[in-house]
């Protein structure tokens, strides 16, 4: 009897494992892109004399613009029940700076060096890679049109450009006499990427179950600004080159990227079984 359990055993898992692919095996493809929009701190740009966003700590502001995202998902129709769907999904999200903290930094140092041989400012770009799981449920409003809603988790991973500012030829006062010289500076702050937990909760339409329009809130985790900052000063006294190299590793405030994502996407059915098992 022992020696016929193991051949049964085999047996009964290749009948349930034929039985399931039988039953209801739907797999989708899905291509998306959109708009972001921040929200809350993530959005928030009000700036001070005294703190430089991305360059000093502002209280978890970020100054966060209106930005792209391009995602894929794969989401697979459950046996007992096509409309739930179990829902992989990864995107790519990236903003600029508001155009308040572009309009001040643009002020404020064009003004400070605009008599530089040389000026150069490059502002960062924030990116966002969030990769989540959960599920999708849609609900047939007509005959070709779906409303779904989903729910997902996963990790958030945190990218922002350096952020930089050259000049050269700038003057520099003495304060004890009349004279000045001439000085060059390269100053670059570095970032530290994050990896944080996420959360999305959306909805939208399914068209013909081919082309979606969504729209979800994204809450991609809070995590410490880590960055490194370095400045190089190049200057000549009386033919000699001078250089005086700064570095700084600074650990200030959180920052919560939260955003809302709209999207117009299309989706393939790439594996579809024979059903034996009725809808809801």
């Amino acid at each position: 009897m022992k020696k016929l359990a193991l051949p049964r055993l085999t047996l009964l898992a290749l009948l349930l494992g034929i039985g399931l692919q039988q039953a209801n095996a739907q797999l989708y493809i899905g291509l998306h892109g959109g708009a972001t929009v921040p929200v809350g701190f993530y959005a928030e740009s009000r700036m001070s004399d005294n703190e430089w966003m991305f360059t000093q700590g502002h209280q978890r502001q970020a100054g966060a613009g209106t930005g792209w995202a391009a995602g894929v998902d794969f989401s697979y129709a459950m046996p007992f029940h096509s409309n739930l769907e179990i829902l992989l999904a990864a995107d790519f999200m990236q903003s600029g700076v508001s155009r308040d903290v572009e309009e001040y930094f643009t002020l404020r140092f064009s003004q400070r060096y605009n008599q530089c041989s040389r000026y150069e400012m490059i502002l960062p770009r924030l990116r966002n890679i969030p990769i989540l799981a959960g599920v999708q449920y849609r609900f047939p409003l007509t005959t070709t049109i779906n409303l779904y809603g989903q729910a997902l988790a996963g990790i958030n991973l945190r990218y922002i450009t350096p952020w930089s500012l050259s000049f050269a030829d700038a003057e520099w006062n003495f304060p004890s006499d009349d004279e000045s010289l001439l000085y060059n500076n390269v100053k670059v702050y570095t970032y530290a990427p994050a990896t944080t937990f996420a959360l999305r909760l959306g909805g939208g339409f399914f068209i013909k179950d081919i082309v979606s329009i969504g729209f979800s809130y994204n809450i991609l985790g809070a995590s410490p600004l880590i960055w490194d900052q370095t400045e190089t000063v190049r200057y000549n006294v009386y033919g000699n080159l001078h250089v005086i190299n700064n570095e700084t590793h600074v650990d200030y405030y959180d920052l919560n990227p939260t955003l809302v994502l709209i999207s117009l996407g299309v989706r393939l059915k790439a594996f579809s079984g024979s059903r034996r098992v009725q809808d809801w």
